[in-house]
């Protein structure tokens, strides 16, 4: 049952992550450009604090905030996604993927995770109706939050020096 549960999951996670990134470049694709400028960040250590106190908050509130992890997910993803489009307007493919390059490699697929573990935890409520259930599977999934959480710091760190 668990694993007809999860595919069933993973089938539904593929599609809204495809349809929340769709929504961000549609709406980069129609808005004038001169509207946003790119402006390059400082790096160093400062960025980096400031990268990571971001990425720590946002990682906590889906943790605690799974309830409403669809619509946060929606805003995340379709605000990284039009950043990104917007960006590749603004700047080109080059300097976009070079600004995404190393620490996007960690840092997208792990919000995949985090994001994903979030919203299995509201599908798993809502299947089972058991918020034992649901707080037993936050238990298993505690590996994976650290995991997830080293990830973070690591990418903290590339985004602020590179």
């Amino acid at each position: 049952m668990i694993q007809r549960r999860l595919k069933i999951f993973l089938i539904y996670y593929f599609f809204y992550c495809i349809f929340a990134v769709s929504i961000g470049v549609y709406l980069a694709f129609i808005l004038d450009t001169d509207l946003f400028i790119s402006e390059p960040q400082k790096l160093g250590k400062d960025f980096m604090f400031l990268v990571l106190e971001h990425n720590l908050r946002n990682f906590i509130m889906y943790i605690l905030g799974f309830l409403v992890s669809p619509i946060l997910q929606l805003t995340d993803f379709a605000g990284s996604a039009f950043h990104i489009a917007i960006a590749y307007r603004n700047l080109g493919s080059e300097e976009t993927i070079s600004k995404l390059i190393p620490h996007g490699l960690l840092e997208f697929p792990n919000m995949l995770l985090y994001q994903g573990m979030s919203q299995y935890l509201l599908f798993t409520l809502l299947f089972t109706k058991s918020i034992r259930a649901t707080l037993s599977l936050m238990k298993k999934m505690i590996p994976l939050y650290l995991l997830s959480l080293i990830i973070l710091v690591i990418a903290a760190v590339l985004e602020g020096y590179f």
